[in-house]
């Protein structure tokens, strides 16, 4: 899982917003809470840009978290692999092992998966899948080539997730500034 952590610097505004009592720390709370989730939503549009998923399959993964005692907000990503069937595979289905393989379309460039299968498993599932080799059949003395599949997956996203990290600390500094200001000045013209 790969992880950008914001700390806001705000002893400076702390001071100022002890002034207005609970409506300029309320004020503050709302403008992070904001920025972070503006960062979220770049780092998540940049992600799907550069792996050519579409951006509500890589929101779902990314999540915002704000602490509740400090100005820190956690944007991350999860670990797990998307499927090669969401990155537009197109492929004979099913090919019966006659097929000329799976193309898929992975950041950016069209791939080929020369004897990889697109199909659609009992329980509905469809994904890319390839069978292994011949070191990894399951008993040797059987009559069949009982030789397992395996699916097929995309990019790892935390990887492609450290790469924006820069742009996302950037997009942090420079929204903060605009939502606290937008914040205060909208709790000052409710007295």
């Amino acid at each position: 899982m790969a992880t950008v952590t914001v700390r806001f610097n705000t002893d400076e505004v702390v001071n100022d917003l002890s002034l207005m009592g609970a409506r300029g720390h309320i004020a503050l709370r709302r403008a992070l809470r904001k920025t972070a989730a503006s960062v979220g939503v770049l780092m998540g549009r940049e992600v799907a840009r550069d792996t050519g998923l579409r951006v509500g399959t890589v929101r779902d993964e990314v999540k915002v978290r704000m602490s509740d005692h400090e100005a820190v907000a956690t944007i991350s990503i999860s670990g797990a692999r998307i499927p090669l069937i969401d990155f537009h595979a197109r492929g004979p289905e099913p090919s019966k092992g006659k097929g000329r393989g799976v193309t898929a379309r992975i950041q950016g460039q069209q791939r080929r998966y020369s004897n990889a299968f697109i199909a659609t498993t009992r329980s509905g599932h469809r994904g890319v899948f390839k069978r292994q080799g011949l070191s990894a059949r399951k008993s040797a003395g059987a009559w069949s080539k009982n030789l397992p599949i395996v699916q097929l997956h995309g990019p790892s996203l935390p990887h492609v997730f450290a790469k924006y990290l820069p742009l996302g600390v950037q997009r942090a500094e420079e929204q903060l500034g605009k939502n606290l200001e937008h914040e205060l000045s909208f709790a000052l013209s409710q007295e």
